[in-house]
């Protein structure tokens, strides 16, 4: 029994009982169960770090908008104006990562379309998803978009573009990972807050307080004061303790609820890595390294094909959709290129280059290309084959 439940009034002691306080009693137990929203979760660096990963890495994905013709796959030209991405201070990175953090957060991402008298998207802004509710209205999704003095506007599915996360069937809006996940965050940020207080009040020497007698409720606020004074910090550590009054001090080893708290840390950012599905080796963790793969670049195709496909095909199909909504033709599409996520290392490239050279799928520009290197001149490389020069043409 600890002093704080004398002041609890569930403790019953002898006055001539000689009593022992833990060093970590004088402090009050850290809140394991704290409310979570969507700045607090950004607060913890394993939430941060996963929504970051997976910002940066689609949003730095060139964007582009195709013709399908035939076989081949054509650039749309004129593309459309909002394809830039370019409103007010933004940029297509802005608009992408407003986009990403807007669906790891609340699980849904609304655009604001704005259109022309004939229906063409101009541009496109991101809103903030708490300001939209989107509702049935006549068997209608329709949004209700909260506005800066107090009223609410009523849009249609022209007006605003809604890209979904992880969905249940016969909802119109996505889940949010926070909101379904606030125990495991919290119990993380809860450790954080834990591993802050036992820093800032870790005494040292640390161990056991004895006193004899039955100090008063003054006598122990006073043994509290003076003792977080003179060693509380990491400022005051291993400076002399002086005990008077029948008092003695033990050292002791460490809780075990305290050692563990570097593995309760680290169990935690595993957690989290796995509701995002990004893999630990990207957060500093590698005890989970080697489940995605033996080597980099088989973890970094593991990590497009399993973490960044998903969301990749989520926007490409919105931005789809909202190309056919100006009328344009079922054979117009958007792409966020990820050959640049694709390209391995170097030697991997070149065996890759070389095969695609043997079976006819690249001509030498094209292999220049792809490392950012001009044609060759008076398009010298355009037809050629560099098979040809080595092995026999029956």
């Amino acid at each position: 029994m600890t002093f704080l439940n004398r002041f609890l009034g569930t403790e019953t002691r002898d006055s001539t009982e000689k009593r022992s306080y833990s060093v970590s009693d004088l402090f009050l137990p850290v809140n394991t169960t704290p409310e979570v929203s969507t700045d607090t979760a950004l607060t913890n660096t394993a939430v941060w770090g996963c929504i970051r990963i997976l910002s940066d890495n689609i949003a730095t994905l060139p964007v582009n908008v195709y013709e399908q013709d035939g076989d081949a796959r054509l650039p749309l030209t004129p593309a459309p104006s909002w394809a830039g991405f370019s409103y007010g201070n933004n940029n297509r990175i802005d608009v992408l990562t407003q986009i990403m953090t807007s669906l790891l957060t609340d699980g849904n991402a609304y655009l604001a379309t704005y259109r022309d008298a004939q229906g063409i998207v101009l541009f496109v802004e991101v809103l903030d998803p708490a300001s939209v509710t989107p509702e049935f209205v006549d068997g209608q999704v329709e949004y209700l978009l909260a506005q800066a003095d107090g009223t609410e506007a009523h849009l249609t599915k022209m007006d605003i573009l809604h890209i979904k996360g992880l969905a249940l069937p016969g909802t119109i809006e996505g889940l949010s990972p926070i909101k379904f996940h606030t125990a495991t965050i919290g119990l993380s940020n809860a450790a954080t807050d834990f591993g802050l207080k036992y820093f800032d009040n870790g005494t040292v020497p640390g161990g056991v307080i004895s006193v004899e007698g039955e100090p008063s409720d003054a006598s122990i606020k006073a043994l509290k004061a003076s003792w977080t004074q003179a060693h509380g910090g990491a400022g005051n550590s291993n400076k002399l303790a002086v005990l008077t009054q029948g008092m003695s001090f033990s050292k002791i080893s460490a809780n075990p609820n305290e050692a563990q708290f570097i593995d309760t840390r680290q169990f935690q950012i595993s957690d989290i890595a796995r509701i995002y599905g990004v893999p630990p080796h990207l957060l500093a963790d590698a005890s989970g390294s080697t489940s995605w793969g033996s080597g980099l670049a088989e973890q970094n195709t593991a990590f497009i094909q399993q973490s960044l496909r998903p969301w990749i095909e989520r926007i490409e199909l919105s931005f789809d959709w909202l190309l056919h909504s100006e009328g344009r033709a079922s054979n117009v599409f958007v792409k966020l290129n990820i050959e640049g996520l694709l390209r391995g290392d170097f030697n991997d490239r070149m065996d890759g280059y070389v095969k695609g050279l043997q079976a006819g799928i690249y001509n030498i520009d094209e292999v220049r290309s792809k490392e950012d290197m001009p044609p060759l001149p008076d398009g010298a490389g355009l037809h050629h084959n560099i098979w040809s020069n080595t092995i026999p043409v029956d």
